[in-house]
């Protein structure tokens, strides 16, 4: 059976799952052992950065962060495929000499650019009461399919055109006012000549067919043929579905060990699983919702600068805050519960702030340190205890 990790933020995601994924991935390259990431929950609102030992700085959203490292990706039933951001990135690291190699369950969901207009139409309706959306339309195209389902993305490929066009249309002309019937009519107006266009239509079915020809449709069980299997999960612990503390300003998947879980027990039953909880020195938060521990940047380090979480129009800058290591341990061990897996914490900028409480912790198995940004530096540096 293969050797399996669990990469899992701690917090609000951003603690550094991306560099964990990599190092992973580089590691079994260099035992000469195959390798796949599995992409779990959510869908390309994340953004995990890899930066290899030659400079090559790319941050991930709809492929796994063991791309550089020759790692396929594989998509699980749980993660909403996004044909549009799919090729866009596809053609980034094409460009950068990596042609991705990726899997996906036939039953993924699949976002249309609907969901993701409409998402944004609403976010912006909001104001002043932003939920801190990515504007991916994540939670639009949960929507959806509960609503009016959808045929998998491999058999509407297959449609005729008609049938392909006319399933959209419905989505744009039927389905789209009833979510759209709170929105504010001005950004509404706004959206409208992009909305009502044909070309919108045939460009998102040449996005669907470029997906298809470069996806090879599995329900799981290619997942037994490799040696490693790397499950890199989106957002963090503080952002689960199921958590009540932050309402609104959470993510719509399960961000810990649950969907992991039912994969291995699946399709991996019986393999050595550790689960890598993965943690800041310090804490951010990339959105709008409550940041009981925020703090000016100055007081963790003001000359600190983050490179993956720019500002943008629906999450704003990125929020600094100090951690309260009891309450890391707390929801760790929560999510973990009755499960018998290895747990490792891997903690990461620490060339930025020095948690010498954090280092000190005896109750979880502090085993990797990174003190930068790239695998190569990793190999030297993170150390099991």
């Amino acid at each position: 059976m293969p050797n399996v990790k669990v990469v899992i933020g701690s917090n609000f995601g951003d603690e550094g799952k991306g560099l964990m994924t990599d190092y992973f991935c580089a590691e079994a390259k260099k035992r000469n052992e195959s390798c796949i990431v599995v992409l779990s929950n959510g869908g390309a609102q994340r953004g995990h950065t890899v930066v290899t030992p030659d400079g090559i700085r790319h941050v991930f959203h709809h492929f796994g962060s063991g791309t550089f490292a020759e790692a396929p990706t594989y998509f699980s039933e749980q993660y909403i495929l996004n044909p549009m951001t799919f090729r866009k990135e596809y053609e980034e690291l094409d460009s950068l000499g990596f042609k991705p190699l990726v899997c996906a369950h036939w039953n993924c969901r699949w976002s249309t650019p609907y969901d993701v207009i409409v998402n944004q139409i609403l976010e912006d309706s909001r104001g002043e009461n932003r939920h801190g959306s990515c504007g991916m339309g994540i939670w639009e195209t949960i929507c959806r399919y509960t609503s009016t389902g959808a045929p998998s993305l491999r058999h509407f490929n297959m449609m005729s055109e008609e049938y392909k066009v006319q399933f959209l249309k419905n989505i744009r002309d039927k389905y789209m006012p009833q979510r759209l019937a709170s929105a504010n009519p001005d950004v509404v107006k706004q959206w409208e000549e992009i909305l009502y266009s044909d070309n919108l239509i045939y460009n998102f079915i040449d996005d669907i067919q470029f997906m298809c020809s470069h996806i090879v449709f599995d329900y799981g069980r290619i997942l037994r043929r490799y040696d490693n299997v790397i499950f890199e999960n989106g957002q963090g612990l503080l952002l689960d579905q199921n958590q009540t503390r932050y309402g609104d300003n959470t993510t719509p998947s399960n961000t810990g060990i649950q969907n992991p879980h039912v994969i291995i027990e699946k399709y991996l039953f019986g393999a050595n699983v550790e689960v890598c909880y993965v943690t800041r020195t310090y804490i951010t938060r990339h959105g709008a919702g409550d940041f009981d521990s925020e703090c000016d940047k100055s007081e963790i380090n003001g000359f600190m600068e983050d490179k993956t979480n720019v500002p943008n129009p629906y999450q704003g800058s990125i929020r600094y805050g100090k951690l309260d290591v009891n309450e890391l341990v707390s929801r760790i061990k929560k999510d973990i519960g009755e499960h018998s897996y290895n747990v490792s914490l891997a903690v990461t900028h620490l060339n930025e702030f020095e948690n010498k409480e954090l280092l000190a912790l005896k109750e979880l198995n502090v085993k990797y340190l990174s003190y930068k940004e790239t695998r190569e530096l990793a190999e030297k540096i993170f150390e099991s205890t």
